[in-house]
């Protein structure tokens, strides 16, 4: 019979083999990708066992601490996933590699600190359980190891190579996952299997994005003032079902216009005002960051002349934005304060801006953060006043109030001021689960308010990739033509990492990794007909390598 002693030491294997587990639920199909997540699965099972009895022989403080951040990181992971629909890789570390990372992903230093009180419950609770009276065999754990990421490698690499329309899903899905790339399997996997199947949905990017092309001298015929209003993380489908929530934005359609079908160019913001500043797809968004030049409206609307300045309720220099759109501008940065005073000290800036505004004409950005998570001032914990949708409701209405005290003002005065009113991005607010932004292509994270208030000249853009040449148009400085398919960009930290082509009500989902593009389901689980799959691919591919909105 099993002693207690013996079954107490399986206490750390246990608790590793059980979170390994739920770490790789959500990538579970009934589909021959089960094969895939099985070998990932053993692989970092057995990679895990292996490292802790190999620590726990150079010592057992050793292998109590490497268990304790194991299950940090795997239980990190598990609240990242199931709560935001990301994982913990390179993007969400690199977050807290920004300034004021804190304030923009909405964690205080409390919940910062959360996964450093786990590594001492989990040390604790190692160093507490009895020593094991048997050691771990090291070369059948290593031997299960390779054999996992074997499985799981040459598993990704035949359906890949198969052109199976789901193994990239499956991939999305799987945390700590790498695969070769694309070329290297078709070498490998040749010789056994053929030329590779012509997959016309896997299209390289054919040269690298590059940075956005100067606007020349603006030959400005109709010199207006603009004020420019983004609230972050406010999404049209709230305002669709109940105006009350934002009753102010929603104003706009009897004040001016209103579109609540305006598309976002990303889901975050670093892409998606890039997007709007310069009218170009995010993928040229880390060339012109490593370029390190001003680019956009601001810095072409310098040169003709007008006065810039921003009003901003967190710093925008997330992912350099600031030096890449607003270099020029005198820029006005709440410091400190809840996120009610904050948006507060943006209505009260822009307000003394405009009155102060002389006969140059002038570009002004006033940007909310009031609706971003956790919405609101506590900690998002479940029943406290952030991260519900109830305070998302209530930041979204005390935001809008803040919009409403704004415009009122501007509506005194006299001069001819173009009033644009719109989001960065919209939000997910426990659809499916799901909360925040950046992880998926959704309406309720694409989809925002586009409000004007003034003369214009041009119909409202159908999306961010239009806004730029929209206010060039309202200066009477000529526009570019943007025709259909409409191109959403998912979030990553330099480049896309999938997109959304859509065309009426036509919709095709991309992956793209490895400098490969291939079809996934689009959120609502369908797949369209691969005629318009091809189309869109072709469209997509085309509309990357010139790095411009189609």
């Amino acid at each position: 019979m099993t002693s207690i002693k013996d079954r107490q030491s399986l206490f750390e294997v246990g608790i590793t083999v059980m979170l390994i587990s739920l770490v790789l639920v959500p990538a579970v199909s009934a589909t021959l990708n089960l094969t895939l997540v099985i070998g990932h699965w053993l692989f970092l099972t057995s990679l895990a066992l292996f490292a802790l009895e190999g620590a726990r022989r150079v010592h057992p403080l050793a292998g109590s601490l490497l268990f304790s951040l194991i299950t940090a990181v795997l239980a990190v992971e598990i609240l990242v996933q199931r709560l935001t629909g990301l994982h913990l890789n390179t993007f969400t570390l690199s977050l807290m590699f920004e300034s004021g990372w804190q304030e923009n992903i909405g964690l205080s230093v409390t919940a910062g600190l959360a996964p450093l009180g786990l590594i001492g419950l989990s040390f604790f609770l190692a160093r507490a359980r009895p020593r094991k009276p048997l050691r771990l065999p090291l070369r059948p754990a290593l031997f299960a190891a390779l054999l996992g990421v074997g499985l799981a490698q040459i598993t990704y690499a035949v359906l890949y190579f198969g052109a199976d329309t789901h193994v990239m899903e499956t991939r999305r899905k799987l945390p700590f996952f790498t695969a070769m790339h694309p070329y290297r399997a078709e070498k490998l996997l040749q010789p056994f299997l053929g030329n590779r199947p012509l997959n016309p949905f896997a299209l390289s990017r054919v040269k690298a994005a590059s940075a956005p092309t100067p606007q020349g001298n603006l030959n400005i015929t109709r010199s207006r003032n603009i004020l420019f209003i983004i609230a972050d993380s406010i999404r049209a489908t709230d305002i669709q079902a109940d105006a009350g929530v934002a009753p102010n934005i929603a104003a706009l359609s009897e004040k001016g216009q209103l579109s609540l079908s305006h598309y976002a160019a990303s889901n975050c913001t670093h892409f998606s005002m890039y997007s709007m500043f310069t009218g170009n797809l995010p993928t040229g968004y880390e060339a012109a960051r490593r370029a390190a030049a001003p680019v956009g409206l601001m810095n072409w609307l310098k040169g003709a002349g007008y006065s810039l300045s921003s009003a901003e309720a967190l710093s925008l220099d997330w992912y350099d934005l600031s030096t890449l759109l607003f270099t020029p501008a005198t820029r006005n940065t709440a410091h400190g304060g809840t996120a009610v005073t904050r948006d507060s000290f943006v209505t009260e800036t822009t307000i003394r801006i405009l009155e102060e505004a002389g006969e140059k004409p002038f570009f002004h950005l006033a940007y909310y953060n009031g609706a971003h998570f956790p919405y609101g001032d506590n900690d998002p914990l479940p029943g406290l006043a952030g991260g519900t949708p109830e305070s998302y409701r209530a930041a979204v209405r005390a935001t809008d109030a803040e919009i409403g005290k704004l415009l009122d003002s501007v509506a005194r005065r006299e001069d001819d001021t173009l009033v644009i009113v719109t989001s960065d991005h919209g939000e997910a607010v426990f659809e499916n689960g799901i909360v925040g932004h950046a992880s998926e292509l959704t309406d309720e994270q694409m989809i925002v308010p586009f409000g004007v208030m003034g003369e214009i000249h041009e119909p409202l853009p159908t999306s961010q990739l239009g806004i730029a040449d929209f206010i060039l148009a309202q200066l009477g400085a000529g526009t570019k033509s943007h025709s259909a398919p409409t191109i959403l960009s998912n979030c990553s930290y330099a480049f896309p990492n999938g997109f959304a082509v859509i065309d009426g009500e036509r919709r095709a989902d991309f992956i793209f990794e490895d400098g490969f593009l291939s079809p996934v389901p689009s959120p609502n689980g369908k797949m369209p007909p691969k005629a318009f799959q091809l189309e869109a691919a072709q469209q997509l591919v085309k509309a990357i390598n010139s790095d411009t909105p189609e």
